[in-house]
């Protein structure tokens, strides 16, 4: 187990919510992280999905979203 700081402000507003969750502040921090690092990952899993599709569609010719249309709309004008 590892040892962090927090600033009293911080402690006080974790401190408010475990007490009126009646849950341990430790377990709400560890909540948070849990949560804050998987969505971290879902993060990075959706960017390296729109990169490969960027890539499969740009070697399939085809357009980045904005490019196509502003040439759409450059038409109607």
């Amino acid at each position: 187990m590892k040892t962090m700081t927090v600033d009293d402000g911080l402690y006080g507003a974790l401190k408010a919510a475990a007490d009126r969750e009646g849950r341990p502040v430790q377990d709400l921090v560890k909540e948070a992280l849990v949560l804050w690092l998987a969505d971290t990952a879902m993060d990075d899993a959706d960017h390296a999905a729109i990169e490969k599709a960027r890539a499969e569609a740009a070697e399939l010719g085809g357009a980045e979203f904005e490019a196509f249309f502003d040439d759409l709309l450059g038409d109607r004008n």
